[in-house]
C-alpha cells in the first residue's frame, strides 16, 4: 500500500490511533488452557459454532476470546477499525474489520499454516514477511526513528510530525517527563520488531518479558541510584527491549538518568548490563 497523509503513512509502518479501549471479555479458562483442546464456546461464543462464513455467535466480539490470554491489546497490531485500502481475501476481516484473525489462524498447527506464531498464510521465513502482505517495504525503509535530530539538534520531522510519534502516542516531555508516564502506540517489544528481528536462544527466552526476582530486582534499584541511571520496565513490572537499550539519538533526552546509552555501542544503557540487574 503507499499512502500520501501522516495518519495512512503510519499505518503502512504498523502504527495507528485507531487502538480502542479493550473490550469486556469471556470468562478465563484455566491454566491448562491449550489452544487445541480450549471449548469451542470459549473462542465462538457458541457450543456449536455456526456454518458458513460467520462461525462466531451473533454480537460476540471476535478480539475479545484471544484477548483473554493475550494481554491488552497493545501488545499487537491495532485491532476493529476498518482498513483504509482493500485487504487482500487471504487476511478475512469481520464486519469490515481488522481483528486478530486477519493474520492469525486460531486452528493451525502442525502441517498446517501459519505455523509460526499461527501467521495466516504462513509459514514465513520471517515473521515480519507478513506485514508485507498489506503495507509496503519501502515505507519502512523511508525512515530511521533512531535518527532523531537534524544538523541543527531540532527533532526531526516526518511528513509533518515529529519523529517520536513513530514510536509514541504524544510527544513526550525530553526535560521533564517521567518514565513511567511516556506512552506507547504499540507493546515495547513490538514496535522495536517491525524492524529488528527477536534475539534467538536462551538469554532472549530466559529474559524477555520476564518478571525479575526479589533478589534481581532489589540489585536493579541499587544499580539505578548508584549509577544515576534508568532501567525501565514495561506494564506488570517486566523485562524488555528498552530496559537494557536506549533507542534514542544522543541529544534528545535531556534528563541524565534517561538518556545514558544513547548512540552507544549496541545502545546499551550500561556497558556492563549484566552486572546491573545481576551483580558481581
Amino acid at each position: 500500500m503507499r499512502y500520501t497523509n501522516w495518519f495512512l503513512f503510519l499505518t503502512a509502518v504498523m502504527l495507528s490511533s485507531c487502538i480502542l479501549q479493550k473490550p469486556a471479555v469471556p470468562e478465563a479458562p484455566s491454566r491448562a488452557y491449550q489452544h487445541f483442546s480450549k471449548p469451542c464456546k470459549a473462542c465462538h461464543g457458541t457450543e456449536k459454532p455456526p456454518s458458513g462464513g460467520v462461525v462466531f455467535a451473533a454480537g460476540f466480539d471476535v478480539t475479545s476470546s484471544c484477548l483473554v490470554c493475550h494481554d491488552y491489546k497493545e501488545n499487537h497490531h491495532p485491532t476493529d477499525f476498518v482498513p483504509v485500502n482493500p485487504v487482500k481475501s487471504e487476511f478475512p476481516l469481520s464486519e469490515g474489520k481488522i481483528t486478530c484473525l486477519t493474520c492469525h489462524v486460531m486452528h493451525g498447527g502442525a502441517g498446517k499454516e501459519g505455523t509460526s506464531k499461527l501467521l495466516r498464510n504462513g509459514p514465513y521465513r520471517d515473521r515480519r514477511d507478513i506485514c508485507f502482505q498489506c503495507h509496503s517495504r519501502e515505507a519502512y525503509a523511508l525512515i530511521d526513528p533512531h535518527k532523531m535530530l537534524n544538523e541543527q539538534n531540532k527533532v526531526i520531522d516526518v511528513n509533518g510530525k515529529p519523529v517520536c510519534l513513530i514510536c509514541h502516542t504524544t510527544t513526550p516531555d525530553s526535560e521533564n517527563d517521567v518514565t513511567a508516564t511516556v506512552k506507547f502506540r504499540a507493546d515495547v517489544g513490538f514496535l522495536c520488531w517491525r524492524c529488528h528481528p527477536p534475539m534467538q536462544g536462551d538469554f532472549f527466552r530466559q529474559h524477555f518479558l520476564a518478571v525479575p526476582s526479589a533478589k534481581v530486582l532489589n540489585n536493579m534499584n541499587r544499580s539505578q541510584e548508584s549509577l544515576y541511571v534508568i532501567l525501565p520496565l514495561v506494564p506488570r513490572g517486566r523485562i524488555t527491549c528498552s530496559t537494557c537499550h536506549n533507542p534514542h539519538q544522543e541529544g534528545v533526552i535531556k534528563r541524565e538518568p534517561a538518556a545514558k546509552g544513547a548512540d552507544t555501542r549496541a545502545k546499551l544503557r550500561l556497558a556492563d548490563s549484566c552486572f546491573a540487574c545481576h551483580g558481581i
